[in-house]
């Protein structure tokens, strides 16, 4: 079973200085790809407490006029970066769970692309799993939007299993709870290059309670036996 989704680069490649001829709006573009980019990486090396402005604009190049020109302040802009790193996961697992009917076959497919896009981009891991806690009550608040949209994924795609328990949708909610507490502290260990490890054992438990023990070890032994589905 091949990766659903692949990691899009942070940002686009930095303009040429001077006269270019290029349109203001690419311009405009390109300064806030490469701002996003630095905040990704300033805030995955230092954390959001640590991070400032000069990180920012040292690290994409661009002027603070510049940098105030697209974001009102540091949190606006970890914001614009956490939503654009949450969105690009959220639609790489919609994809998984639409290219399925099957629980099974959407489940692995939706943790391995997940996986794989975190541990590609260990900053943006971190920024988007770690020091979301750091960054206020409106990234809480936005993290808590992305969880109920999981929960609902895993509602819509188990509501018709004879083994469904009646609280599914809270059955749902507890999955991605405890998958995302596994996600924060593995990432906040430095581990991220390592989640694709935890496909298997995260597999088992999220398929366990709806199917079974059974069938759950026997998905986990299936990925054991080709990682590569």
């Amino acid at each position: 079973m091949g990766q659903v989704g692949a990691t899009a680069p942070r940002a686009p490649r930095k303009l040429p200085p001077g006269r270019h001829g290029i349109p203001a709006d690419q311009v405009a573009e390109d300064q806030r790809g490469r701002i996003l980019a630095a905040v990704v990486t300033a805030v995955g090396e230092r954390g959001y407490g640590g991070a400032t402005v000069e990180d920012f604009t040292s690290r994409a190049a661009v002027s603070r006029k510049t940098f105030y020109q697209h974001f009102a302040n540091k949190q606006a802009a970890f914001l614009a970066a956490y939503d654009e790193t949450a969105d690009r996961v959220v639609s790489a697992l919609r994809n998984a769970y639409s290219a399925h009917a099957d629980y099974v076959a959407s489940a692995r497919d939706a943790l391995e692309c997940t996986l794989r896009e975190l541990a590609a981009d260990p900053d943006a891991a971190v920024l988007g799993v770690v020091e979301v806690f750091a960054a206020g009550p409106e990234a809480l608040r936005r993290r808590g939007e992305i969880i109920r949209t999981l929960t609902e994924l895993i509602t819509e795609h188990t509501r018709d299993l004879p083994q469904a328990a009646p609280g599914a949708s809270f059955t749902a909610e507890t999955i991605v709870g405890a998958v995302l507490e596994v996600l924060h502290n593995r990432v906040q260990r430095g581990e991220a290059r390592q989640l694709p490890d935890l496909l298997p054992d995260l597999l088992y438990c999220v398929i366990a309670p709806f199917l079974g023990h059974e069938r759950a070890t026997e998905e986990r032994a299936k990925v054991l036996r080709d990682p590569a589905g």
